[in-house]
């Protein structure tokens, strides 16, 4: 108890009683006890001693002249200063009647007279620990209240903080051009922080210089474009350079900016400075370290967007520079084939007259002493197999030296042909000429010409068509070129033997049309290159038939033409190179049933006419 009244020392009480007797007694009971009274003798003195003092308690007696106690309480309740002052009835009367309407009217406790000083100390000293306890728990709402809005402030801010990043970095790196990375930079960073000025620079470390390349100001004089020498301010240069930021503020006013606050942050990374950033405010304002950290983290965006914009501007340096050496190398190409084309047909032409007048003329045959030296183009037999007959007269030896004259020169047309026709497609100067093209009587025909030259090869070539086709609509000439290089090569590389497809089918997506020749493969490595212009398989001619080298980048250069792809599988013995055509309103078109005899497959007659293309 005596712990307990110590903790009460010096708590305010007003006493209102108008018996000067209870005053003396009630303020002798409680000044002993550590508690400083005030004594009233009326309740309307007593309200405004309430109000000029808010004592921590009131002793309130309920009969009193003029104005009783319950009226006393239900004023003091009414005002918002002293509502909170818990009130202790004082009373003679001991009936139920009376408290109750004491608890109505706001008291927290009654006391009935004559006073016991024991009970009167106990029920102070509770309402007072009461009170006590409702303030520390008001004070700590207001405590955890004040905690909840400064994280909720922190939580928006970090919110604003991460999306005004966001903002920006979208903004910066939505660009490859160096004036729209700092112009968005720029212009977001002095609208979010609310700056005065805000300017980016970038460096030029060969010349000590740093170039204001954007600047966003507000009420500032522009300095935009302005090449700034770093010896005029070596020491924020040297922390710039070292990729340190500063803000500092100018002691002397500026004539154009006066005095102001200044924040600069270098753009760098892990290759070094690439220039900075400036911020300027009035020089009250001071930059937060959550202002600095947006600046440092927009700065970084900055370098790394920078960095990708050179980058780039590199890269198209280069693809400029390999457009232009291939635009040089395609006009030397076309060049020397158009200059080479004249003089071949000349020569090809001057072989054929020759042949012709060399049938008109015959001279005497003559017994060759010497067989003339076989060119280089003849490969010598093996010494195991027996020696062919020598030819004896000099008719026989002109007409082999003319048919490897009229070979060569083929081959030498047959290439610049192919360049020409690459270089054309390259340029893409001229849209394919469209037409409908029914393949169940379209392939036999393209097939016809290279029947003649498998059965001279010991080959079997076939034609498999699968039935209702769709009619394709398409460039024929292109299609026929594309099936003749095809076919030519599967003539070439096919062994006596062997047998030579050229099908036809459609899928759920496309359709396709396959030459497939057997006794041949070719190796994963290689699939991936011999679309490639000039490029030959190493030991894959055992017949030494030759080529240009160009006819597979041809076919899929007008396979792209087609809108179509080729593509190529090779496994054991056999080898498949596939043109595919997807499906389109514009390209395939439902086809009609077809009723051959067999549906699944046309032979072709060995008596069909015979190929202008190239052959061994």
């Amino acid at each position: 108890m005596n712990n307990h009244r110590e903790a009460t020392t010096k708590k305010n009480i007003l006493v209102v009683d108008d018996r000067p007797d209870n005053l003396r007694l009630l303020e002798m009971m409680l000044s002993q006890h550590g508690y400083e009274v005030r004594k009233v003798l009326n309740g309307s003195l007593a309200i405004k001693v309430a109000q000029a003092f808010l004592p921590d308690l009131i002793l309130l007696d309920i009969r009193m002249a003029a104005m009783d106690g319950y009226e006393v309480c239900q004023q003091l309740k009414a005002s918002p200063q002293t509502r909170e002052i818990p009130v202790i009835f004082l009373s003679a009367l001991d009936n139920v009647i009376d408290k109750v309407k004491a608890f109505q009217v706001g008291g927290v406790d009654y006391i009935t007279k004559p006073f016991q000083v024991e009970e009167v100390l106990a029920r102070v000293e509770h309402q007072l620990t009461i009170r006590t306890l409702q303030q520390q728990l008001q004070q700590h709402s207001l405590d955890l209240e004040a905690q909840v809005q400064t994280h909720t402030a922190q939580l928006q801010l970090a919110f604003d903080f991460e999306a005004t990043l966001k903002r920006i970095t979208d903004r910066v790196r939505d660009s490859l051009d160096e004036n729209q990375i700092l112009q968005a930079a720029v212009q977001e960073l002095a609208i979010a922080l609310g700056v005065r000025s805000c300017n980016a620079a970038l460096y030029n470390l060969e010349q000590h210089s740093a170039t204001v390349s954007y600047e966003y100001a507000a009420s500032l004089a522009p300095i935009h474009g302005r090449v700034l020498r770093m010896d005029n301010f070596a020491e924020g240069y040297r922390q710039l350079l070292q990729g340190q930021y500063f803000q500092f503020c100018s002691l002397l006013p500026n004539a154009q900016r006066g005095r102001v606050v200044m924040l600069a942050c270098p753009i760098v990374d892990d290759q070094g400075v690439l220039g900075d950033l400036w911020l300027v405010s009035p020089c009250e304002y001071v930059f937060t370290e959550q202002d600095i950290r947006l600046v440092q983290q927009v700065v970084n965006q900055c370098a790394i967007a920078l960095r990708q914009s050179r980058l780039y501007q590199a890269l198209q340096t280069q693809v400029n520079e390999l457009e232009q050496l291939n635009r040089l190398k395609d006009d030397f190409l076309s060049t020397v084939s158009h200059e080479l084309r004249t003089p071949m047909a000349n020569i090809k032409m001057a072989i054929h007259m020759l042949e012709i007048s060399l049938k008109n003329f015959e001279p005497p045959g003559a017994i060759l002493e010497q067989p003339a030296p076989a060119p280089e183009r003849l490969q010598a037999q093996p010494q195991n197999e027996p020696p062919q007959a020598k030819p004896n007269t000099q008719a026989a030896k002109v007409d082999r030296y003319l048919q490897i004259l009229q070979d060569e020169c083929q081959r030498e047309i047959d290439l610049i042909t192919d360049l020409l026709d690459l270089t054309r497609l390259d340029a893409e100067v001229e849209p394919p000429i469209l037409a409908p093209i029914e393949l169940a009587t379209w392939l036999p025909i393209v097939a016809e010409p290279f029947v003649d030259r498998a059965h001279s090869q010991q080959q079997q070539l076939h034609v498999d068509i699968a039935p209702a086709l769709p009619t394709l609509t398409t460039e024929q000439a292109s299609l026929e070129r594309i099936l003749a290089e095809l076919l030519n090569n599967a003539c070439k590389y096919t062994p006596p033997g062997a047998s030579i497809v050229l099908a036809a089918h459609k899928t759920t997506d496309r359709l396709q049309i396959s030459v497939i020749n057997g006794g041949a493969e070719i190796s994963k490595q290689e699939q991936a290159r011999i679309f490639d212009k000039f490029y030959r398989i190493p030991n894959h001619d055992p017949w030494k038939r030759g080529g240009t080298g160009l006819g597979l980048a041809l076919v899929k250069k007008l396979a792209a033409r087609l809108g179509a792809s080729i593509c190529v599988e090779s496994t054991k013995e056999t080898t498949t190179f596939m043109l595919q055509f997807p499906f389109a309103d514009d390209t395939l078109q439902d086809g009609r049933e077809q009723a051959p005899t067999d549906p699944t497959s046309v032979r072709v007659s060995r008596t069909a006419r015979r190929s202008n293309d190239r052959q061994p």
